[in-house]
């Protein structure tokens, strides 16, 4: 691997933790979210930095964990119903009218739509899957699921693949099972077992081969249960049906419309059927390394554990060569029974010293059916036995280490199977997407990702310079930049966050991972980039934003919010009165005003960081983002995380004084970010949990905007003011763009495009803005291509001289309006 990994394991190291137990939460109905990250954060302190990689790579899962939760809890630190955003936006759909018409802009999908360029050490892939299956009646028919991308299918063994179910709310999938003798016939065990980033809504039933999903018996509401790790149906009785979950196991012999729990002996994990037995079952500890059995088809169940070793979540295997072998794992340790599970054999001594899984987030274990001795397992990496287990191989990497045999296959290994019918063809679920190769070959595997769009961005970033450029930050697959034609990643094999481009010149930019990591190249990627030294404290996912007036000055969100005059060479800490930043924004019109928020408060400054205010909010709550209008600094609005129906989005007047509640008819869900338009309407664009709102000074409401996104988060946005195109980065869904129309804005466009003129073009610095004789006053705004205002006022001459000699080079928009009517020039400044 590169340096910069090694690197990037350094800075991590001071979050190290030991026990597992947040892995219990959400879960657990009475955990606290507060109490298991202050435990957990707790011990940070008494790690050694020197600490096991393996350690190093649970604190990724940890603080991933953490992230995700902390928007999505009540105020109280507990967690709410899993049900919450399903529920509220069936409610939504239901009270407020969403109108469909001919003019209503459609969302686009940019990608990733196919799989990323490669670097030397490591490619990103598309995105994390946790399960893989396949149709009984036709292999070539393969499903998978993602953990937030929800549900997909393949009718050509993976060329391509289409959604099937973007039509549920934030789809999160572990499981997925076929009728075994009509395929109409699914089931879909929900949520996000492996990660614990989403909750199950239950399990979800299809008879039209997964077209359309219903809910089944099993759902929260009813049984309490959050987590759903595996599905089994009984081949014999396929009404028969087998869910493992965090509360126990339970059994449904009605086909899933009443279920009955059979024992909460312990949260469970892995279930299956004793080779060649139709009532004895086996099923292993989901949190414990216990081994459960059953010998009257899943009615009672008793513990047989000897010889395992308690080390978390136990995945187990069985093969059709031998019914009475199994093979098992917990965290990096395996397992062997010769009598059908009755006792087991540690192999702790010839087992890979190397291999991890993350504390049980990647870990699954396959055996060849014809052949006991031939297993392999996953984990970060995949290993391969051909002695049953008595000595080891590395033989899927993620790192391209150099070794025998020499081949990639993305890290993190959540499912291996074999295409049935065939004893060496294994499928790999990872953290890329999907994998197949021949286990009995040194062979390399084949990816099978592309036109898997579920990527799980934080954050996305264009320049005005190029409407086909994008940088976005993704968990499990970095920064990877698109040049309008293919996606290559630009940062070593982490989580990317954030990412922003110099609007004077396209050849810089900065790409971030997560702990406040920064690189940054000035010529475009042609040679190395540069490691930038940062200040300490940053968040997980921190904030980077660049100002709006003075390309070169960024401001980045650390222990604290620092500036830096010279694009990242030096900081300052400019000493809000806040902890790290969660959120920056400098108001376009004046970049001396700015507001900060920690999550808990937000701060202000109208003198670039001499002095603060701490602004009094109009409700407590995670504040998530904030917005300022764009020709008026004191204009601000700030969105709210977690769960307060009816206080989503407030608005000031008086730069944070006091508050106006703006939230409307928006379901109670956690917004993220909220985007102020310039040269707009008052426009305000808003990513929530369920998708992207608009409002505007026409309307009374907030409404979805446009048709065609999944119901999916929606991270981050940003305008093109260029091509006039609002971008949407999702959390399993991938990039997606809109246009952002005139008829939407409630405002109409000039036809006759002489009524504005612009000369010389291009200029110095000083040109004519030459208006119609208009009967009444028009407001100008002039502003770069990021938003950015350098001019505005309104006037009723005809000619009017501006200089812009005082900012940088560049493209700037001449935005004019009058009598509800718009039009948009571009003037060069050289």
């Amino acid at each position: 691997m590169r340096k910069n990994f090694l690197f990037f394991i350094a800075i991590l190291s001071c979050y190290i933790i030991t026990a597992q137990d947040w892995r219990n939460s959400p879960a657990k109905d009475d955990s606290n979210y507060f109490e298991v990250v202050n435990k957990k954060r707790q011990e940070y302190t008494s790690i050694s930095k020197s600490s096991a990689r393996a350690d190093r790579k649970k604190i990724k899962q940890f603080e991933r964990w953490a992230y995700f939760w902390e928007s999505r809890i009540n105020e109280d630190g507990s967690f709410p119903s899993p049900l919450i955003a399903y529920n509220e936006w069936d409610k939504y759909l239901q009270n407020v009218s969403v109108e469909k018409n001919e003019n209503l802009a459609s969302w686009t999908l940019i990608g990733p739509k196919v799989i990323p360029e490669s670097e030397t050490t490591f490619y990103a892939g598309m995105g994390r899957l946790n399960v893989v299956t396949f149709n009984p009646a036709n292999t070539d028919e393969i499903w998978v699921g993602a953990p937030g991308g929800g549900i997909w299918r393949s009718d050509d063994f993976g060329n391509t693949w289409t959604p099937k179910g973007d039509n549920i709310p934030n789809l999160g999938v572990s499981d997925i099972v076929f009728h075994p003798t009509n395929s109409d016939i699914m089931y879909m065990a929900t949520g996000d077992y492996d990660g614990f980033q989403n909750n199950s809504i239950g399990v979800l039933k299809s008879t039209d081969h997964g077209e359309t999903w219903t809910t089944t018996g099993l759902n929260y509401e009813v049984t309490q249960t959050r987590l759903i790790a595996h599905l089994l149906i009984d081949p014999n009785n396929p009404d028969t049906i087998f869910a493992t979950t965090n509360g126990g196991i339970y059994k449904s012999t009605d086909a899933g419309t009443t279920w009955s729990l059979k024992t909460t002996a312990t949260g469970f994990n892995d279930i299956m059927y004793k080779e060649g037995s139709s009532t004895i079952l086996f099923a292993t500890g989901g949190r414990s390394t216990t081994f459960h059995i059953s010998t009257d088809n899943g009615e009672n169940w008793t513990t047989s554990s000897t010889g395992l070793i308690n080390r978390g979540r136990f995945d187990i295997t069985t093969t059709a060569s031998d019914p009475e072998f199994l093979v098992g794992m917990n965290n990096g340790t395996v397992f062997r029974s010769t009598d059908g599970g009755a006792s087991w054999n540690s192999l702790l001594i010839s087992t890979p010293s190397s291999l991890s899984t993350q504390g049980g987030y990647n870990q699954t274990i396959l055996v060849a059916p014809d052949d006991a001795d031939l297993i392999i397992i996953g984990g970060v990496d995949g290993w391969r036995s051909t002695n049953g287990g008595s000595t080891w191989q590395k033989y899927l990497d993620g790192y391209w280490v150099p070794g025998n045999p020499f081949f990639y296959v993305h890290s993190d290994h959540h499912d291996l199977e074999f295409l049935p019918g065939s004893s060496t063809e294994v499928f790999s679920a990872n953290d890329g997407g999907l994998f197949v190769g021949n286990i009995k070959t040194d062979d390399p595997w084949q990816d099978l990702s592309s036109g898997l769009s579920i990527t799980q961005y934080y954050k996305v970033a264009g320049t005005p310079q190029n409407a086909d450029f994008l940088l976005a930050g993704a968990q499990d697959n970095d920064i990877t930049q698109y040049n309008g034609t293919e996606w290559i990643n630009r940062n070593y094999g982490s989580d990317g966050v954030e990412a922003l481009w110099n609007y004077s010149d396209s050849n810089i930019a900065w790409t971030c991972s997560q702990a406040g990591y920064v690189e940054r190249t000035t010529d475009g990627w042609a040679t190395q980039t540069t490691r930038l030294n940062t200040p300490n404290g940053a968040r997980f996912v921190w904030p980077l934003e660049i100002d709006p007036i003075d390309p070169n000055t960024i401001y980045g969100g650390f222990g604290n919010i620092y500036s830096s005059s010279n694009s990242g060479g030096i900081w300052d800490n400019m000493r809000s009165p806040g902890g790290a930043p969660r959120a920056i924004t400098v108001a376009p019109s004046d970049n001396q005003v700015l507001y900060v928020t920690d999550g808990n408060g937000v701060y202000t400054t109208a003198d670039g960081g001499s002095s603060w205010d701490t602004l009094t909010l109009p409700v407590n709550g995670l504040v998530t983002s904030i917005a300022v209008n764009s020709t008026n600094p004191a204009e601000v609005y700030i969105c709210y995380g977690r769960y307060n129906d009816g206080n989503r989005v407030f608005k000031s007047d008086n730069s944070g004084t006091s508050w106006t509640n703006i939230s409307g008819t928006l379901p109670n869900v956690p917004m993220h970010k909220i985007l102020y338009l310039t040269g707009g309407n008052g426009d305000l664009f808003l990513g929530s949990d369920i998708g992207v709102f608009h409002r505007n000074n026409s309307g009374t409401d907030w409404e979805v905007y446009g048709e065609g996104l999944p119901n999916v988060i929606s991270n981050d946005l940003e305008v093109h003011y260029g091509t006039s195109k609002l971008r949407v980065a999702t959390y399993g869904r991938g990039i997606w763009e809109i246009p952002i129309n005139s008829s939407v804005l409630g405002i109409g466009e000039f036809v006759d495009s002489s009524v504005l003129t612009v000369f010389p073009n291009p200029t110095n610095g000083r040109f004519t803005i030459k208006l119609a004789d208009f009967d009444s006053e028009s407001e100008i705004t002039i502003y770069n291509i990021i938003g950015g205002v350098v001019k505005s006022f309104k006037t009723d001459k005809i000619t009017t001289i501006v200089d812009l000699s005082s900012y940088s080079s560049g493209v700037y928009l001449v935005d004019m309006k009058n009598n509800n009517k718009r039009i948009v020039k571009r003037i060069i400044v050289k």
